[in-house]
Parts: C-alpha cells; structure tokens; sequence
C-alpha cells in the first residue's frame, strides 16, 4: 500500500544569548540621539561603526576637554592648552558632522586622523621619547581599523608610524632637550618598537577584518543554500501537489470512462436489440395484408366470405396486431432503458464537472454526498472486483472545505483500500466508510476501513512518507499527497492496522467550525 508522512523537526536549540540590560538599552538609546535619522535606520553593522564613533569622540571630548583644564589650572605653557583646545573643537566639529552623516566612512576618518595627529603634535610639542610606545598608539590603532577598515586606516597609520620612527626621533635630536639622551641607540629601538607595535596592531586587525569578511561570507553563502534548498523544496512541493492533482483527476477520469463504458455496454445491448426487433419485426406482414384488400376493393365482400384467403384475413390481422402490440412494448422497453443509460452518461459527466470547476476554492458541502459521488465515480471497479460497500453516516453538520482537495483525499483512500482487498486472499472483501464527529466534538471524522492486506508494524511510522510504497508499481506519494492535502485542511490523515491480513483504517480528521464557515461563506 503506498504511504507517506512528513518528518519531524526536532525541538529547537535553546537561545542562550544574554539579552542587554535595560542600562545598556538606555545608554544605547541616548547614543542615538548624535546620530543622524539616516544612521538611526541603518543596517546593523552601520549602526554600529556609528555608535562606536559617537562615543569614542564624546569619550576623548571629555578626556581631552579636562586634561585641557588641568593644564590651565596646573599654569602649564600656553601652548598645551591651545592644543586640547585645538582638539576639543575639532571633537565637536565631528559630533556635528555626525549628526548630518548618512554613512560613517566621514566621520570615522576624521576621528581617526584628530586622534592620531593629536598624538603625534602631543609628542612633538612635549619632547617626550616615551609617549611613543603609550597605550594611546594601539587604541589608535585598534579604533582605526575597526571604523575605516585594514585598507583605508593604512591612511592614517602609515603616517603615524613614520612619524613615530623617524620623524619624532630626528625631531628630538635636533630640537629637543640638551643633553641628549644616554642611549640614543636604546631610544631608536623604542620608537622602531613602538612602530612595530602599530603595525602588528594593524595586522591583527587586518586578519580579524579578514576573518570576519570570511565568515560572513560563508554565512551568507549558507543562508543563500538554505534559499535554495527552501525554493527547490518548495517548487518540488508543488510540483508532488500538481503530480498529486493529475493523479487524482486520473483516478476521477478513470472512475469516468469506466461507469460511462459499463453504461455504454448496455446501451449498445439496447441498440442491438432494436435493431434485431426491427429487422425481424412482423410490420411487412401488415403489408401484404392491406395489399390483399387494396387487390379486391372492388369485390371486398365476396373476398372475405368466398376466397379461403379472405376468410383467414380477418382472424391473421388480429393476431398480426397482437404482435405487433408486444413487439412495440418491447421496443419501447429498451428505448426507455437506452434513455436510462444515456441520463446515467449525462449525470456522470456532470458530477465531475461539478467537482473540477471549483479547485481550490473552499465552499460549504455535505461530506456524505461527496462520498457517494466519490464512490459513484468508481463505483463500477469495486462491482467488478467483489467488494461489499458499506455506508454508516452520523447526523453530521456542512463544512467548509476545498472540495476537489478533499474529493482527491477520498479518491485516494478509496483507490487505496481497493487495491489492498484486491490484492489479499480474503473471501468476503469488505469496505466500510463511517462518518461522524470526533473525540470532544470538535472534528468531523471520516474513517476508511478495509479488511484487505493490512499494514505490517514497522511500516506504520513510514505509512505517508514520500516514495514509500508495497504496492507493486505504485508510485508512492497519493497517500503522502493526501496527507498533505488533510493539513492544508487543518486537519490530519491517520492510519491504524492489526497487522498484515488484518486490514487497515485510514482516518480524515477536519475542523467542524460550524459558525465559522457559514459565516465565511455568507461574506464570500
């Protein structure tokens, strides 16, 4: 018997990223507020890069503004406040810009070149060989790559590394502080060690950026197979629903020719008869006796009592029209029986077109009478095959259903069960179709049983399952069709056996919903 079910996901892997705080959600809000409406909407890297520059400069905004005031207030030169001062404005100047910013490529260059030239004039204007190898370099660094990218922050950070090489060294000696220092050679390997340093933090960066180019990349290329496999999954999906509706408008026109063809048969058999009947009809007696009395018109006395032919004329025509009365009452015997047969032919034709004219659209039907119409339609091969079919109808209100999905289910079952009572050995093939609300009320249930093969235990798991079939040259996928039909339904098709030769029984379940589909089918 062929079969079919859909598998089983698996329960979902627990979620186990820490949702933020609501001080962190708050800070993040506020953040926005220096972001333009532009960067407010933007994809989440973007917003990111953005929120990273916003507190960045509003961070070094308040580390320089008050390094600045300490400065003043410690009487130190001029010159150092001109430069926080300096600084601090062009802090502003960028938070400004940030604010009308539709991409962050601006601002995030104009943070990293005042941070870096901030930290190459502080080294300049303080003499200070040790402010080379400060954290402040690799947090440069760091914030450079990640806002401009290993390319462009090379724009920023290979001046910085000149400057800290060789610029600041040659600076020093030639405008710096008099003595000079003890270990100059010591003091070249600093700056070329602090070099090194932004450089190494420019290649960790590099190789983060790369990586994490990489893996999104793959990412995207996983996400992109899943879409694949997702639109392939579902053109196969309806490509099996298309396959399925052929095969079962197959089984309709199958149930079609053969009842028409039955039909045919006894309408050839009436036209057979009528034929012979007219051919071997006793009309050209009556001929040849109303020739006789046009013959002897003028002497018709002395005909029907003289001449022994006239006088056997009378008593002939009265059993002539006897006869003829018979054979006329059996003619019109099989004209009524072939009109009977060509009505039969015309209302065949019509339930199906009654049944294929509305696919996919749902409508309020009695599933009794779809049963029978299924049963009708090939009701001439269960005849055929020996098959008792028996009908136990519950009161049982309309539902609101597809027609030709759930006429399709029936066809299915139905073909189903016949082929397993024709293929099992049993004497008396029964096939039994109930009908009635289910457990709790809520569902209309129909129930197919048959007492034909059965379905061995472990098939039972693999009964709707896609290509799984017994059935020698089925194809497997009526029964998995079927059942995807019942949950586009919103219900579901089981199936229970005994065991093998113990028969089977295959159950629709539908929502009733009375109220519902009235009310959908009035708004319709």
């Amino acid at each position: 018997m062929p079969s079919s079910t859909s598998e089983k996901k698996g329960p979902a892997a627990p979620d186990t990223r820490v949702p933020p705080s609501k001080l962190a959600v708050g800070f993040l809000k506020w953040m926005d507020r220096w972001l333009s409406e532009e960067l407010r909407r933007a994809p989440p890297d973007e917003r990111g890069r953005a929120r990273v520059v916003a507190g960045s400069a509003i961070t070094l905004l308040l580390l320089t503004g008050s390094t600045t005031m300490a400065f003043l207030m410690a009487g130190m030169p001029w010159r150092y406040f001109v430069g926080g001062g300096t600084t601090t404005l062009c802090y502003l100047g960028m938070l400004r810009i940030l604010r009308r910013a539709s991409s962050t490529r601006l601002p995030a260059l104009l943070l990293s070149a005042i941070m870096s030239s901030g930290f190459v004039m502080t080294a300049l204007i303080t003499d200070d060989s040790n402010l080379m190898s400060h954290a402040a370099g690799m947090l440069i660094t760091v914030l450079t790559v990640y806002l401009l990218g290993p390319r462009r922050g090379l724009l920023i950070l290979v001046p910085m590394s000149l400057v800290i090489v060789v610029v600041q060294p040659l600076w020093h000696q030639t405008f710096g502080s008099r003595p000079p220092a003890a270990y100059p050679d010591y003091e070249w390997v600093m700056h070329a060690l602090a070099g090194l340093c932004i450089v190494a933090g420019w290649a960790v960066g590099w190789l983060y950026s790369s990586a994490h180019a990489a893996t999104h990349a793959e990412l995207a290329r996983d996400i992109q197979a899943r879409k694949e496999a997702e639109a392939k999954l579902g053109e196969l999906h309806h490509t099996l629903l298309a396959v399925s509706r052929q095969a079962g408008m197959t089984e309709i026109a199958t149930g079609v020719l053969h009842n028409v063809g039955n039909t045919l048969n006894s309408v050839n058999i009436s036209v057979g008869v009528v034929t012979d009947r007219l051919r071997g009809s006793r009309i050209s007696k009556l001929v040849q006796a109303t020739g006789m009395l046009s013959e002897h018109s003028t002497d018709l006395p002395a005909f029907l009592t003289t001449d022994p032919r006239g006088t056997m004329l009378p008593a002939y025509l009265s059993a002539l029209s006897q006869q003829l009365t018979e054979e006329r009452a059996e003619l019109l015997a099989e004209m009524n029986a072939l009109g009977e047969g060509v009505e039969h032919i015309k209302s065949i034709v019509s339930m199906q077109q009654q049944h294929a004219r509305l696919v996919g659209v749902v409508e309020l039907i009695t599933v009794p009478q779809l049963i029978d119409d299924a049963l009708r339609l090939d009701a001439g091969a269960f005849e055929q095959s020996g098959i008792e079919v028996r009908c136990e109808y519950a009161e049982v209100p309309p539902i609101v259903v597809d027609r030709h999905k759930l006429l399709q289910i029936l066809l299915n079952l139905l073909s189903n069960a016949r082929h397993a009572l024709v293929d099992s050995s049993v004497q008396d093939k029964r096939l039994t179709i109930r009908v009635g609300p289910g457990a709790g009320g809520r569902h209309l249930r129909i129930e197919v049983t048959d007492n034909g093969l059965g379905i061995a235990p472990e098939n039972l798991t693999r009964v709707f399952s896609q290509g799984f079939t017994t059935k020698r040259g089925g194809h497997g996928f009526g029964l998995h069709m079927s059942a995807l039909a019942a949950e586009e339904l919103k219900g579901r098709l089981t199936a229970t056996s005994a065991g093998p030769g113990q028969g089977a029984t295959f159950t629709v379940e539908l929502p009733f919903r009375a109220e519902e589909a009235l009310a959908s089918v009035s708004r319709a």
